[in-house]
């Protein structure tokens, strides 16, 4: 595999860092790190504006779990000896009864009693725990670098932190081969990208799924290319390496338990030996940290593998979600989305240089099929994931975030894009690239505190994209802090607010008090708000008639599109009832 790499030179040109390694390199890993921290210094900034979503209250529950469990395991008779179960918790009420006192009262029961792990680690089980540890895992680092943060933003520190570490890493690879232009390019499309800038803060598992692929196929190149010296010393570690990212990866989502496929059917592709054997270690050292992270499986190793993929795999039975596409509803997993909804949601969400770029990787990944495998490896993967959601009876929700890897992926060929537009236009390529990342800059910044909602120039924006039958937002990250104070100032003292649906992370702003303390159903009082977020494949019928009939007394909108509504109780009791 070509090591080769471009500094100043125009993309496109012949490497030039190849006879002065040692002065290119260190400056290289120099802005790398820059690159990181820049990145993670915007994500810190732009933290406290974006909303608590969907996921996010179920992960700070078993976030509490889990940091209960660390604590007991420090001391179990003093914590047995106090121990109460929560009476109210922002994990979902499903699954094992919460462990008697001497259940916990030794070590050996709270590792190995699969009744107590059962409760304390709900992850890898049956819906909705169906998915595992890694993510929430990841979260507990905000408890040792932040301890005096709130608990949100301590439980995003991490998702933010392997964000910012996989900005960087994206411009070292990228740079290395293509050079400084086509790095940045990469680095951009990777923060810039809104729906990849906005899940990157989120306390949640498909970012940090998307930085986990792009961190394996790193560190799979690391291992396999044999033409730096520096690279041959350090072959057993970036092997060890790949297989500790595999193991995070699989232990994190399903779809992470595929990563392994393209990389296979690349070794088969180009006869690569090394490939075949980095890859048979890298699954070695993957299953043992998945083992390793996952300790419901340590006593039930058999037991536990089948119930996840049980789980992972019937959600059509258990979770079937509707959502609209182009104007019809699906009800996913058990219909399947169009075959082509994931080619049609690249185009839609993506910004338009990025898109140009990346198709222009596309072509030179192709082109060089024989003299540059790494641009092949690349496009596999990406192609690769947008086949993988827009197979069969695949869960269809959410935009784009079940196939939120395939945009990392798509960073990297928006890098390679860059060096191909360098040899078809020289160094008029850098203005392509700069327009590129002003671009996408200016897209988070428009979109923002909801970049979710971020739709591109080519369908007319998210008016556009409204006009087509898509849906506008589908995570509640429209209940800005405006909606909130708004609650807040008008629900008097025995009044509740009733929400289309219930995540628990309403149960958490109410903790916090960035909601009043009643909520319906779970709180008596008199209803006063409905609130109902502009999601039309989950609205109800009386959902469609409110929208239709009723003037909602508050609305959170972007660029003229209405994101969440607050109707008075009395307009959804009117109808329901058929008024």
């Amino acid at each position: 595999m070509s090591g080769s790499a471009t500094s100043r030179n125009t993309p496109g040109d012949p490497p030039a860092d190849a006879g002065s390694p040692g002065r290119l390199r260190p400056r290289r890993l120099a802005v790398s790190v820059g690159v990181g921290l820049a990145t993670l210094a915007i994500m810190l900034a732009a933290e406290p504006r974006l909303a608590i979503v969907w996921d996010e209250g179920y992960t700070l529950g078993r976030e509490a779990r889990l940091r209960t469990w660390f604590r007991a395991l420090r001391d179990p008779q003093a914590f047995a000896a106090t121990w109460v179960p929560p009476v109210e918790e922002l994990v979902q009420q499903v699954g094992a009864p919460a462990p008697r006192p001497d259940q916990v009262d030794t070590r050996s029961k709270l590792l190995f009693d699969p009744r107590v792990l059962a409760w304390f680690w709900p992850f890898a089980r049956e819906e909705p725990h169906g998915h595992p540890p890694f993510y929430a895992l990841l979260g507990l680092a905000g408890d040792v670098l932040a301890p005096t943060w709130q608990t949100l933003p301590r439980a995003r520190l991490g998702p933010i932190l392997l964000f910012s570490l996989c900005a960087g890493a994206v411009f070292h690879f990228v740079a290395r081969r293509w050079g400084g232009w086509a790095a940045a390019v990469a680095a951009g499309a990777w923060v810039l990208q809104p729906n990849l800038f906005g899940h990157g803060h989120y306390a949640a598992y498909d970012a940090v799924l998307s930085a986990l692929w792009l961190l394996a196929v790193f560190s799979f190149v690391a291992a396999v290319d044999d033409n730096e010296p520096a690279i041959r010393r350090l072959k057993w570690l970036s092997v060890l390496i790949f297989g500790v990212i595999l193991g995070c990866a699989m232990a994190t989502k399903l779809t992470g338990w595929f990563l392994p496929i393209p990389f296979v059917v690349w070794a088969v592709l180009y006869r690569r030996r090394r490939a075949f054997w980095v890859l048979g270690v890298g699954l070695a050292v993957g299953f043992g940290v998945l083992l390793l992270l996952n300790p419901p499986w340590w006593t039930e190793p058999v037991t536990g593998l089948v119930r996840f993929f049980r789980s992972n795999l019937t959600r059509g039975r258990t979770i079937p979600i509707p959502v609209q596409f182009l104007g019809t509803i699906y009800q996913t997993p058990l219909e399947s989305l169009p075959w082509y909804n994931t080619i049609v949601w690249t185009v839609f969400v993506t910004p338009v240089g990025f898109l140009i770029l990346g198709l222009a990787g596309v072509y030179r990944a192709v082109a060089r099929i024989k003299t540059e495998p790494v641009g092949l490896l690349i496009l596999g993967h990406w192609l690769f994931l947008l086949a993988l959601r827009a197979a069969p009876h695949t869960p269809g929700h959410d935009g784009v975030r079940l196939f939120l890897p395939a945009f990392g992926v798509l960073a990297l060929l928006a890098g390679l894009g860059v060096g191909q537009i360098g040899q078809w236009l020289g160094k008029a390529s850098r203005w392509i690239a700069s327009a590129s990342l002003a671009e996408g800059l200016l897209s988070v910044l428009v979109m923002m505190p909801t970049p979710l909602a971020y739709f591109s120039p080519i369908v007319v924006g998210l008016l556009g994209a409204v006009r087509l039958g898509m849906e506008p937002t589908y995570y509640w990250d429209g209940l800005d802090p405006a909606a909130l104070a708004w609650l807040r100032d008008n629900t008097r003292p025995g009044q509740t607010i009733q929400f289309a649906t219930f995540p628990t992370s309403w149960l958490y702003l109410r903790e916090t008090g960035a909601l009043p303390r009643r909520l319906a159903p779970i709180d008596l009082g008199t209803p006063a708000w409905y609130v109902l977020q502009n999601r039309p494949g989950a609205w109800a019928p009386w959902d469609r008639a409110l929208v239709s009939r009723a003037t909602p007394e508050f609305t959170v909108d972007k660029l003229g599109v209405p994101l969440v509504w607050i109707f008075p109780y009395r307009a959804l009791q009117e109808a329901a009832r058929g008024r």
